[in-house]
């Protein structure tokens, strides 16, 4: 964590208090659900977005609690202001009791790191087979993912691009995909693809850059891709997350150490841009 200070149900606490005990089923068993919000120069970005799939979480996961819609920003401002932070991520977890409402918990964190080049130059995943449980659900127990990220890093990759049972490529460990032929130019209208939604966490930034690429006048369509579709060469893929915003990959690895250049043409360049521009745009009264 970082800071002094954590949420506890709405009460700013020292971080000497943040314990958990031993046989709390939250840690034991990964009952709960999170959200991970961007703090920049003081800017928090989609709060609104952020609480509203918390709280569709939390339904998927037949969790009690007596949060209301409009609880996040305010709170999250205190918590920001307690620490003196106008830089971080911001963390929120809802926990499962039971009997009685949920608690919650809100802390600072150090966003991921992100290779200064990748955003021009792209970054390396790993395919590696899984699906999640509850697509619907930004839930504590992940495990497979967790897996797959270590995996990730063990090959020098900086994420994992998740293959289900019917071959399909769905999503990252931390991250959305996007995809576009291989050879579309910076001025390419589309269509920009995406696996389904029933198939995935649908992230923040998925949902915001199909929102950038409406203004834009890029068509999007959901449709699954294929693991061998991208090993054909055929496509460019991209990152989506709160942290990295638009990432372009530049290769795939396999677990058994073969490689597929993707490289980045400029259409990834353009797709970058025409996100940081919407954030620009849609950071206007979001300042706290």
């Amino acid at each position: 964590m970082l800071g002094p200070y954590f949420l506890i149900n709405g009460q700013l606490e020292s971080v000497e208090r943040a314990v958990v005990a031993l046989d709390d089923e939250v840690l034991t068993h990964g009952l709960g659900c999170y959200e991970t919000l961007k703090l920049r120069s003081g800017t928090l970005y989609f709060p609104a977005f952020h609480e509203e799939r918390l709280f569709t979480s939390a339904a998927v996961l037949g969790m009690r609690h007596s949060l209301r819609a409009g609880f996040l920003a305010p709170a999250l401002a205190r918590l920001a202001e307690a620490n003196k932070s106008a830089d971080c991520n911001l963390k929120i977890i809802l926990a499962a009791r039971a009997g009685r409402d949920a608690d919650w918990y809100a802390y600072c964190v150090a966003p991921p790191a992100v290779p200064e080049s990748a955003p021009k130059d792209g970054v390396d995943c790993l395919i590696y087979p899984g699906q999640r449980q509850y697509p619907k659900a930004k839930s504590l127990s992940v495990l497979m993912q967790s897996l797959a990220h270590a995996e990730a890093e063990a090959a020098g990759a900086w994420d994992a691009i998740l293959e289900n049972g019917r071959g399909e490529l769905t999503e990252g460990s931390r991250t959305n995909i996007f995809y576009a032929p291989a050879d579309a130019p910076a001025d390419y209208r589309g269509p920009l693809w995406t696996p389904p939604a029933t198939d995935v966490l649908e992230g923040v930034t998925r949902r915001t850059l199909l929102a950038a690429c409406a203004d834009k006048g890029v068509a999007t369509m959901e449709r699954p891709l294929l693991a061998s579709e991208l090993r054909s060469g055929a496509y460019t893929l991209f990152l989506t997350g709160t942290s990295i915003r638009v990432l372009p990959v530049r290769a795939v690895l396999e677990r058994d150490g073969r490689r597929t250049e993707l490289g980045v043409p400029p259409f990834a360049l353009a797709v970058h841009d025409i996100y940081d521009a919407y954030l620009r745009r849609s950071a206007e009264g979001t300042r706290l």
